[in-house]
């Protein structure tokens, strides 16, 4: 098992990361259900490949219908420690025992900020392909004018402290759906800068100018600015 796999199971990566960036949860959450509200999509099974602390989907059970079962799974044991105890009657969390992450079926399968982390990022997709009706994808666009100015610096932090392998534009996020077998239904931009306003004037300058040009040109502004992700609803390709 390589390097970057063990990290997630030996403890190194709840120590760089020790709340599994749960303070975003309550944002991806309301991303989710925004999608699929927009589809009118009320799945009764819910399951969160690569859960992390759980919190999305215990933000996810406090809007959904009482009857809603979800389910999360990650590989690390650190991880799915600190889920326990936010188990109840219809939220369970699973240790996966296999970087395939070998789940149980669900109407609405989650993978949030995950397969870039992955190696084999296209094998994990391939083999999730058949796990759910319906997929929403959380997925860091991390390739920008300004990530990759400097040598890069953004893109080798979000490497070496996040452990991301991969890293995408829209196009090429779409484009590695399309090659693991996914219809793509619908996707839209989401900000990771949108909640925190900087507070120093050069920072805050830039943020406005992403602002003004997300406004005018929002296929534009993940070009330029890095802090962009990509929401995407998927199916899995039947023909």
């Amino acid at each position: 098992m390589g390097t970057r796999t063990s990290q997630y199971l030996d403890g190194t990566y709840s120590r760089k990361v020790a709340d599994w960036h749960a303070e975003d949860s309550p944002r991806k959450a309301a991303h989710v259900l925004r999608m699929l509200a927009r589809h009118r999509l009320v799945p009764k099974t819910v399951c969160d490949v690569g859960c992390g602390a759980g919190e999305v989907l215990v933000e996810m059970q406090r809007r959904m219908p009482a009857n809603t079962v979800l389910t999360g799974c990650d590989i690390s044991p650190q991880a799915i420690a600190i889920c326990r105890s936010k188990e109840n009657r219809r939220l369970k969390f699973i240790r996966a025992a296999r970087r395939d992450m070998d789940v149980d079926r669900s109407e609405l399968l989650l993978l949030l900020d995950v397969f870039e982390h992955v190696p084999d990022y296209v094998g994990l997709l391939e083999a999730l392909r058949e796990k759910a009706s319906w997929f929403v994808f959380h997925i860091p666009l991390e390739i920008s004018l300004q990530s990759t100015r400097k040598d890069s610096a953004t893109i080798r932090e979000m490497r070496s402290r996040y452990g991301h392998l991969h890293h995408f534009t829209k196009g090429t996020a779409l484009a590695a759906l399309a090659d693991a077998g996914y219809d793509v239904v619908d996707h839209f931009y989401t900000d990771d800068w949108h909640c925190s306003p900087p507070r120093r004037l050069r920072h805050r300058v830039s943020y406005e100018a992403r602002r003004l040009m997300f406004r005018l040109a929002p296929n534009l502004a993940p070009l330029v600015f890095h802090g962009f992700n990509l929401l995407v609803l998927a199916r899995p390709r039947t023909s």
